[in-house]
């Protein structure tokens, strides 16, 4: 498959792309500090799966509450001033998380959670439908791999930095260091300019219940008309369904079986970041020699292999490597769906299309994670993890066979040529 090679050194002259990406990397350093942290005080404080599957299940239930509403009004709201109040608010939130001190209080966890992920809601939208409008098209496959970057970065610097300050000095600083770092994100934004579009400018003032339906409904409607987006939907549900589980048991698993304390579990992510670096710096090879539907097929099963074999290995190295790996797999993986969402997407319906894709994962995340909750504290881990990470191989061969790379980008076009003004 041949396609335009854009370098990222291309991509990383553009100031605007270049501050949304450095503000990324530092709010997504401070959120590791922060998903390290909670399980970790969690475990320590009630040694409940079911806890830990609360303190996680509260982070997704924002999704399935106000994730579709919060698109409809992504796609009508300045999506620079979005994300800067959504950065600011988070920021805010997690400093609650300071005031937990015994098994009683844990239920802060679950409010911090809900509200910081409600926040999110409307940052994520309108971070994916900003990029397209201050990067060319064909330099989108580029852009998003630097954004898997972002994710590398923080894996390796900041669940290494995490784990030892946690070890050092207690949970308590996690908290505060994820808090700045929203603050900071906030500021790159606000040096950068978002081109003002009819999905951020020319919309109905005011948020009416009926336009607001109206809308929601139409983005909908698009998803069911789109192949492109019903198999995307399909593979991800799968795929999240196995990953629901892992975010509540690596850590007791990885305590359990190995002996890990904070340093060990940092050391866990670090190795995958350094996995997903050496993936995002191989994307322009990759993507200019392989469909996009081969990259997401065959990386998401190398991701399920990895996690299925964490469950049955005998040693903590081992562990270590299978990190690698799946690390390795994971930036090209979400780089190719990220670029197919936004070539097969109008922009007027880009946080629409976004917030019910978050919703469809969040609704599987739930699923899965609500499950373990219940049975985390019955059942072999090492099992669970197995099953896990083959249900995620599956999903890998569910988008390689249902997502039609031919009809990528011809849906968008066709959106945005019968597409009118809102009145």
């Amino acid at each position: 498959m041949s396609q335009t090679k854009v370098g990222f050194l291309d991509v990383l002259k553009n100031r605007h792309f270049l501050a949304l990406w450095l503000g990324q990397v530092i709010s997504n350093i401070g959120d590791y500090f922060y998903f390290l942290a909670v399980p970790i005080t969690v475990n320590r404080l009630t040694g409940s799966t079911t806890a830990m599957a609360l303190s996680m299940m509260s982070i997704f239930v924002p999704q399935l509450l106000f994730g579709l509403v919060a698109g409809v009004f992504v796609d009508r709201w300045n999506r620079k001033r979005t994300m800067i109040v959504a950065d600011i608010m988070r920021g805010i939130t997690v400093l609650l998380c300071l005031t937990i001190r015994s098994a009683d209080q844990v239920w802060v966890f679950y409010l911090v959670g809900f509200l910081v992920s409600t926040f999110s809601r409307f940052f994520f939208p309108a971070r994916s439908a900003a990029i397209p409008l201050i990067v060319d098209k064909e330099e989108l496959m580029v852009a998003n791999g630097l954004s898997q970057i972002t994710q590398m970065v923080a894996l390796i610097a900041g669940s290494a930095l995490a784990g030892f300050a946690i070890g050092l000095w207690g949970e308590q600083v996690a908290f505060i260091t994820n808090s700045i770092s929203y603050f900071v994100s906030a500021l790159f934004i606000l040096t950068i300019t978002v081109p003002h579009t009819l999905a951020s400018s020319g919309q109905a003032e005011g948020s009416q219940v009926r336009a607001v339906w109206q809308e929601l409904m139409t983005g909908l409607s698009f998803i069911k008309g789109s192949r492109v987006l019903v198999a995307v939907l399909i593979s991800l549900g799968v795929v999240q369904l196995g990953i629901g589980a892992m975010q509540v048991i690596w850590v007791p698993f990885f305590q359990r079986f190995f002996g890990v304390g904070p340093e060990g579990l940092g050391i866990v992510d670090s190795v995958q970041g350094v996995g997903m670096a050496v993936g995002a710096l191989a994307m322009g090879y990759i993507a200019a020699r392989f469909k996009r539907t081969t990259i997401i097929g065959f990386s998401v099963a190398a991701i399920g292999t990895c996690i299925a074999l964490m469950g049955l290995s005998p040693s903590f190295s081992l562990i270590l490597g299978l990190s690698f790996v799946l690390g390795l797999a994971l930036s090209p993986a979400q780089a190719a769906l990220s670029t197919i969402i936004q070539l097969a997407v109008p922009d007027d319906k880009m946080g629409r299309v976004n917030s019910a894709i978050g919703t469809t994962a969040s609704l599987a995340m739930l699923i899965s994670m609500g499950t373990v909750g219940v049975i985390g504290d019955s059942v072999n881990l090492r099992f669970i993890y197995v099953v896990s990470g083959s249900i995620i191989a599956a999903g890998g061969a569910v988008s390689y066979l249902l997502i039609p790379e031919s009809e990528i980008g011809r849906e968008k076009e066709l959106g945005q040529a019968i597409a009118a003004p809102v009145e």
